[in-house]
């Protein structure tokens, strides 16, 4: 699922809003933690250089560079304004390889990275990534089938218990009551919110509740939290 966050729930329940210390710019291979976001970066270079083929061949530039150099040792802040300065980097390269009748017309000045085609982008991967973990939790547990309830109830806001009941039964086999559903549905809108300040967090060097709420503005995440009490 891309760029969908759920509807707003109408009851409250709570997220830690930091639950890792970890710096990225300290992770073990840095193309390795980087791959995790080769979505957003490829769309935002396929925006620009008009060329999937040219975004894939920018991709293994700046993972190869990451391969060599790491992170280095400059000062970290925000994972993402670090790889929009790669992708920068990557699509001024690949264009000295598109002849010149071919080559699109970039305006650097405002890939900046409050750029909104950058903002979206990356707010779409860090959905897709939620997405991605709610629906591991559901394997591992499908006795609760967290992640195709919240999916049902996210495409179709307007949906009833009964309906939610009907359509789980129908998708995965597995029989839940209308109350049930109900209570996995919150459970399911408690930990996507949950999945999704994780990810935030684990893009801030070094992350704190203060900061991660201002990412979810920026990002226009908040729909995620609605209803959501955010805990330090």
């Amino acid at each position: 699922m891309s760029d969908a966050s759920p509807p707003t729930p109408p009851t409250t329940s709570a997220v830690t809003l930091v639950r890792t210390s970890q710096a990225w710019s300290q992770a073990d291979s840095a193309a390795g933690f980087v791959l995790r976001y080769l979505a957003p970066m490829r769309r935002q270079l396929a925006f620009l250089l008009k060329s999937t083929e040219q975004a894939d061949e920018g991709l293994k530039m700046i993972i190869a560079h990451l391969v060599s150099a790491g992170f280095g040792d400059q000062k970290h802040d925000r994972l993402r304004d670090f790889l929009l300065r790669s992708v920068r980097s990557a699509a001024r390269k690949r264009l000295q390889e598109i002849p010149e009748h071919k080559r699109p017309d970039i305006d650097f000045e405002q890939l900046q990275s409050d750029s909104t085609d950058w903002l979206r982008y990356w707010r779409e991967g860090l959905l897709e990534r939620a997405w991605r973990a709610l629906e591991r939790i559901e394997h591992a547990t499908p006795s609760r089938p967290l992640y195709s309830v919240l999916h049902c109830a996210t495409a179709n806001p307007q949906a009833t218990p009964s309906m939610l009941v009907i359509q789980i039964a129908t998708e995965t086999g597995v029989q839940i009551d209308e109350t049930n559903a109900e209570a996995i549905l919150t459970e399911a809108r408690r930990m996507f919110a949950q999945l999704v300040a994780d990810e935030i967090s684990e893009t801030l060097e070094k992350p704190e509740s203060a900061d991660i709420r201002q990412e979810i503005k920026t990002l226009g995440l908040g729909k995620a939290f609605a209803g959501i009490m955010a805990k330090q």
